[in-house]
């Protein structure tokens, strides 16, 4: 029984090198949701041209990661776009991007180059620009077309001190 979890472990390794599972690269994730439902976490990713412009034509990538009994990449379905996880483009430059989710246009989120060089996704938390690190959503029921979200959570890191920040909104 002790070994059951190396077992485990060694056999999700084996799965993922013959699956050709590869996690995208941690230079171009902005960030990632997560949910209460399940596993499964979508990605956004900054999408560059070879001269590290961004793509003004398609500035952040968007993919879900599944983790069933196989883990794989997906791409958002229409209705995912359109509805939940997509995202609206207010404007696009070779440099920052301004957008919202297509689910919550209350709040403007800027790519752009942090301090480091390395594109990130900007917010506003209480008058102070904070990077976005993750997002977390509560689904407590509901159905498909409505889901029933008490909280969503926002994770960041304060541009000011370096100093993790969360902001838990009630829908």
């Amino acid at each position: 029984m002790k070994n059951t979890w190396k077992h485990s472990l060694l056999l999700l390794i084996i799965g993922l090198l013959f699956a050709g599972f590869t996690m995208p690269s941690s230079d171009v994730i902005l960030f990632k949701i997560a949910r209460s439902k399940d596993a499964n976490e979508i990605f956004y990713m900054v999408n560059t041209l070879k001269n590290n412009k961004l793509d003004s034509n398609n500035p952040i990538a968007v993919q879900w990661i599944k983790r069933s009994s196989v883990i794989k990449t997906e791409p958002l379905t229409r209705i995912q776009q359109k509805f939940a996880y997509g995202l609206k483009f207010l404007s696009v430059d070779e440099q920052k991007a301004v957008f919202q989710f297509v689910s919550y246009n209350k709040r403007d989120f800027h790519l752009k180059k942090n301090n480091k060089g390395k594109y990130a996704v900007f917010t506003k938390l209480e008058k102070e620009e904070v990077e976005v690190d993750r997002i977390f959503i509560q689904i407590d029921g509901g159905s498909f077309w409505v889901p029933k979200i008490s909280r969503v959570e926002l994770h960041a890191i304060s541009k000011a001190d370096n100093k993790p920040l969360i902001e838990v909104i009630i829908p």
